[in-house]
């Protein structure tokens, strides 16, 4: 916490300044850091090549309003009821509400990391030694999966955290580079437009950054800060946490998406281009960087992939030890068996599917989406009790944003579903 925090008689308040708020920063930029990732990179770059500024609307407006809403809600939460998502789920909605929530974020972190070894794949195939994908994939989840197994998973995460924010930093440069069309953009941004044969990409696009998980993660990181102790105090920073680190993943995700619309998307529509693997990928960023676009692309693309790998293990391992009361202790049995099938199951999924990593990416990101109201219908009716809330209750008017946008995403988790069984 800020060196401006103090505690006057027993209760931590919060810092006074603008610069000392900032500081204190830090449970929301751990939700940015995580949605981040090669689901972010792969569909923001799909989405950019073959429909260019038109579905921006949905993978920055519209996904980051929502995450804004959803984690806002989630840090009030904890603030005034002092406990964790998890845990109030299964103390006021009861058994059957835990293993509802267990189950959705189980599959969905499996599903995502799914998604994030098939990004390994993609960032691996042209490594020295030609070893084939799966290699690399098991290496990649031995390492992380050891490092957690011994607690020493800090300074590869500082490592490839500053890898990720390396490439970001160089897509947002890139984006301003390439000169895209403004009027064109800011359309895509401001209109929301889309075909039935889109949906999935649209929820994919939306799921890869309104993350279930994260909301778990970010009620207990606030619990951890001790924010709770003082809830009225606390509830400008944490929306403040929550608002500016949102923003700025969202200016990534837009400069993803904008940079390939303004490329990639030309190339595609000549027949000259078709995005198949990271190479394909890779050419959105020639403009700054020219031969060494690939060899960075694919540095910045594993870097994605392996930061999101162990929080998907680890959220799983916590919601469900909360969840039934058991220890959430690193080092508990039991965590460590939840811990190691989130973290191995998907590598078992992607040896036995051997479909394209990119499609699987993207439909990885697209059921993440589809399980997403689960987890936002039980925050949305937590944060309209008074007996949990206080005075730190749900407005009328961010009832309203909240259920049209979680209700949006129902629409299109229903019609995704409809399309895979052929009624539409």
């Amino acid at each position: 916490m800020s060196s401006e925090t103090h505690v006057n008689e027993g209760v931590p308040q919060p810092p006074k300044t603008f610069w000392g708020k900032l500081r204190a920063i830090g449970p929301g930029m751990m939700v940015a850091g995580a949605f981040v990732g090669t689901g972010t990179i792969t569909t923001s770059i799909v989405a950019g090549t073959e429909n260019g500024y038109q579905l921006l609307w949905a993978s920055v407006t519209f996904a980051i309003i929502l995450v804004i809403i959803l984690q806002e809600m989630v840090a009030r939460l904890t603030l005034a009821s002092g406990n964790t998502l998890a845990t109030l789920i299964r103390s006021k909605l009861g058994l059957w509400g835990g293993i509802i929530a267990v189950l959705a974020i189980f599959g969905g972190n499996v599903v995502y990391s799914v998604g994030n070894v098939n990004g390994v794949a993609l960032a691996t195939t042209s490594m020295p030694g030609n070893f084939p994908p799966v290699v690399w994939v098991v290496i990649v989840t031995l390492l992380y999966w050891g490092l957690l197994m011994i607690g020493k998973f800090n300074v590869l995460e500082k490592l490839i955290t500053c890898l990720v924010i390396v490439m970001s930093a160089v897509f947002l440069i890139d984006m301003i580079a390439v000169g895209p069309n403004y009027g064109e953009m800011i359309k895509g941004l401001t209109i929301p437009e889309f075909s039935s044969s889109q949906v999935l990409l649209v929820t994919g696009l939306i799921g890869t950054t309104v993350v279930p998980y994260n909301l778990y993660l970010h009620s207990s990181a606030v619990l951890e800060r001790g924010w709770h102790k003082n809830p009225k105090g606390f509830t400008g920073l944490a929306r403040l946490d929550t608002i500016i680190p949102m923003c700025i993943g969202g200016l990534v995700t837009m400069a993803v998406g904008v940079t390939a619309a303004a490329v990639l998307n030309p190339r595609f529509l000549e027949g000259t281009l078709k995005i198949e693997n990271a190479a394909d990928m890779s050419t959105a960023l020639e403009p700054i960087l020219g031969p060494f676009a690939y060899v960075f692309f694919n540095i910045g693309l594993f870097a994605a992939a392996v930061s999101s790998m162990p929080m998907a293990a680890l959220s799983a391992a916590y919601v469900t030890t909360e969840t039934f009361n058991m220890s959430n202790d690193l080092k508990a049995p039991g965590f460590r068996i939840i811990l190691s099938l989130v973290a191995w199951l998907p590598v078992i999924i992607f040896v036995v599917m051997n479909s394209s990593p990119i499609a699987t990416i993207i439909a990885a990101q697209s059921i993440n989406g589809m399980l997403l109201p689960i987890t936002a219908v039980f925050v949305l009716i937590f944060v309209n009790r008074k007996s949990i809330m206080g005075d730190l209750v749900n407005k009328a008017w961010l009832n309203v944003l909240a259920f049209v946008a979680v209700g949006f995403v129902c629409f299109l988790g229903i019609v995704n579903i409809l399309k895979a069984i052929g009624v539409v």
